[in-house]
């Protein structure tokens, strides 16, 4: 086999993997000795990054090749394959390839090519990188790839977290020494070591969107302002390390004011609401993800939502999210939660018919029993009806719009609405609060309030007792 540095590097070329070594080392990206899962595809930049890898000076990396067939160019992507191959093998390092139908995958997902690509190269990666047990998998990403990202989300519409642009470290552990380096400066590295690569001709393929503004929108750009990259590049680096300050005020916002409580992250709306705007929104979305895992399908939308929901002057109110999470607000308290079927109302009716013990279809149970007393303990579980006045068959169901009682002791109707707002019944436990009723006429609140027609007197000759079991 060849060895690796066939050619000296040059002044420049020693500059530049100088650059690299400072960025690898400020952030802190691997340390000498490291396995590293290089993401190689044959093109000019993740060749290049493999020939800078093995030349760190007293680093000695233990790298390993990780090269996925995407299989969309039939014979050319055979030879990048075998292309990538001959180089692992020069450079007397470990290969790993896998071939994938990206158009079949792309296809069963119902995702474009490029969704469809990047999913499978994450998965691929990843089991490469558990397989060799990794200490981070290098990605070849340089300052143009950063310029077309912002770029690229700034069409889309993206705030702060969006526009910082790709990071030197992700969250998966992926890493981007290139990321301060130019495709020219790349071009050149390679050119002056006499380095060969592979031109994939899809990158010049307009129906893709980065390569639309890779070779359309950046050369018109230019002609306003020939460094509209590199600035494009240190904006996105500046955004991304006030986008590092938010992230740091925003955890200690979230540990300062949200609770974990049997699954549902909660806090109190005052406290939300005197937050400013922007915080509040990251505090949301931190919520969210803590809960949900993930932030897929979270739009500025659904966080507006959550914002007018804390504002508003109605106390309780409830709000579906993705991945079935609700946003429940109950007077001062806010909470994110899964939703599920006590959330929901529930219509199931029951009709009692003689004394006995009845299940709800909303839970617990309700015991009708004749009293032989003539006294009557006051509880809010319990109730007591004469059946001369209340005759059976009762109605056991939830509420409904429009739905109102006598109160005891009073003369006219009331909504049963406005009985759970004076009473602060947080909206969740609306839908399960069971109802009674002798034909058109509402006996109970079960637990809540009973009717006047609840009243026992001296007249009374059928007392009877109901108790309400949670």
């Amino acid at each position: 086999m060849l060895p690796v540095m066939v050619y000296p590097m040059s002044f420049s070329d020693s500059a530049l993997v100088s650059r690299i070594e400072r960025t690898v080392c400020h952030q802190r990206l691997f340390r000498p000795g490291d396995t590293l899962v290089v993401a190689f595809s044959g093109g000019a930049d993740s060749s290049a990054l493999l020939d800078i890898l093995s030349r760190l000076p007293g680093y000695n990396l233990n790298l390993i090749a990780a090269h996925l067939n995407h299989c969309l160019r039939g014979v050319e992507s055979d030879a990048d394959e075998d292309f990538c191959r001959e180089v692992a093998s020069r450079y007397k390092i470990l290969f790993e390839a896998q071939r994938i139908d990206i158009k079949g995958m792309a296809s069963d997902l119902r995702l474009n090519l490029e969704d469809a690509g990047r999913r499978a190269r994450i998965e691929f990666l990843d089991e490469i990188n558990r397989k060799y047990q990794g200490a981070a998998v290098v990605l070849a990403h340089h300052a143009d790839d950063q310029a077309e990202t912002v770029l690229m989300r700034l069409l889309r519409g993206s705030g702060m977290t969006g526009l910082s642009g790709m990071t030197h470290r992700n969250a998966r552990g992926y890493v981007r020494p290139l990321l301060e380096i130019s495709r020219s400066e790349i071009e050149q590295y390679l050119h002056c070591c006499g380095l060969k690569w592979r031109e994939d001709a899809s990158n010049s393929d307009i129906v893709y969107v980065r390569n639309r503004i890779r070779h359309q929108l950046l050369p018109l750009l230019e002609e306003y302002n020939p460094a509209i990259r590199s600035c494009l590049a240190a904006t996105a680096s500046i955004l991304d390390g006030d986008e590092t300050l938010l992230r740091e005020m925003t955890e200690q916002a979230y540990s300062d004011l949200f609770r974990r409580e049997k699954g549902s992250c909660v806090c109190s709306v005052a406290q939300l609401g005197l937050l400013n705007p922007a915080l509040q929104r990251r505090l949301l979305r931190r919520a969210f993800k803590q809960l949900a895992e993930n932030l897929e399908g979270v739009s500025q939308r659904h966080i507006d939502a959550i914002g007018d929901m804390i504002v508003s002057e109605r106390p309780n109110s409830r709000l579906m999210l993705p991945h079935g999470v609700m946003a429940v607000r109950e007077y001062d308290r806010f909470a994110l939660t899964y939703a599920d079927d006590n959330m929901v109302e529930n219509d199931g009716e029951l009709l009692i018919t003689e004394p006995g013990c009845y299940h709800l279809p909303q839970g617990g149970y309700l015991t009708v029993a004749l009293c032989g007393t003539t006294t009557f303990p006051v509880h809010p579980d319990c109730a007591y009806f004469d059946l001369d006045k209340t005759p059976l068959p009762w109605l056991v169901r939830t509420f409904r719009p429009g739905d109102r009682i006598i109160p005891f002791g009073m003369n006219g109707r009331k909504k049963v609405k406005n009985i759970y707002v004076d009473r602060k019944i947080p909206l969740s436990r609306r839908s399960r609060i069971p109802l009674l009723f002798c034909g058109e006429n509402l006996i109970w609140i079960v637990g809540v309030c009973a009717s006047e027609l609840s009243r026992i007197d001296t007249s009374s000759a059928v007392p009877v007792q109901l108790t309400w079991h949670a």
